[in-house]
C-alpha cells in the first residue's frame, strides 16, 4: 500500500472551474477500516488505496489514456458546492456520492453543477456539468465484499499540494490485461525518446501554463 501518514490528514480537490470542491479527512492509522483486498499477501490493508486503473471504460469516460484513482470511505468525504455562476454562495454539504442522483447534492433545485452518468449497472460516474472535470465513481455492488461504503475519487482533481504529499502515489495497476499495449510498454520499460517540452517561465522562476 502507498506509504502516507499513519497520523490524521486532509486532501482537497476539485473541478477546474471550482464550482464543486471536496475535502478528504483521513483519521489516524488505527482508525482506518481494515479491507479484503486479494493481492494484500495476508498483510492489512486500510484505506486509502491508490492505484492505476487501465480499464477501457474509464479510459473512454475520463479521456486520459490511464486513469488514476483513490480510493477512500465515503464518510471521510464532504462536498461544497462554490459560488461560480449563479449558485448559492458557499453551501457546503456534508454528503457523498451515491447512486441516486437526487442524494448527491442538496442545493437549489436546477442550481447544482453536480452531473451522474450511471456508466454499468451499479455504477455512478461524477463530473462537473459546467467544466466537465471527472471527479468520482461509486460502485453499489462493492459493499458485498467490503461493507464500507466506498467512493472513487480522480487521482488528477487534487490540488497539487494534496498531490505533493508524501506517500501520494499510485502503488498497483488494476484492469492490467485491458490496457493499451504501448502504454504498458512505457509503464513497464520506459521510452527514452520521450521529449519533455520546455514551457515558458516567469521572470520569479516559476512556469507558465500553457492548458
Amino acid at each position: 500500500m502507498s506509504q502516507l501518514p499513519a497520523e490524521p490528514f486532509t486532501l482537497h480537490g476539485g473541478c477546474d472551474c471550482t464550482a464543486i470542491r471536496y475535502t478528504i479527512s483521513a483519521p489516524a492509522l488505527e482508525y482506518r477500516p481494515v479491507q479484503s483486498d486479494k493481492h494484500s499477501k495476508g498483510e492489512d490493508v486500510r484505506p486509502p488505496k491508490i492505484f492505476f486503473d487501465h480499464c477501457n471504460k474509464c479510459r473512454r469516460v475520463s479521456g486520459a489514456i490511464v486513469q488514476a484513482w483513490l480510493s477512500c470511505p465515503q464518510e471521510w468525504l464532504e462536498w461544497s458546492v462554490g459560488s461560480t455562476g449563479p449558485l448559492p454562495s458557499e453551501e457546503k454539504v456534508r454528503t457523498w456520492v451515491t447512486t441516486s442522483t437526487k442524494d448527491v447534492v442538496k442545493s437549489v433545485p436546477g442550481a447544482s453543477p453536480v452531473a451522474n452518468y450511471g456508466s454499468s449497472p451499479g455504477v455512478t460516474r461524477t463530473f462537473c456539468g459546467r467544466c466537465g472535470t471527472n471527479l468520482a465513481y461509486v460502485y453499489a455492488g462493492r459493499e458485498e465484499t467490503n461493507p464500507t461504503p466506498m467512493i472513487d475519487i480522480v487521482l488528477g482533481s487534487l490540488d497539487t499540494e494534496s498531490l505533493e504529499m508524501e506517500g501520494m502515489r499510485p502503488d498497483r495497476h488494476f484492469y492490467w490485461e485491458s490496457g493499451v499495449t504501448w502504454v504498458k510498454d512505457l509503464v513497464a520499460e520506459g521510452d527514452k525518446s520521450l521529449v519533455g517540452e520546455k514551457l515558458p517561465r516567469h521572470p520569479d522562476g516559476s512556469r507558465l501554463e500553457t492548458c
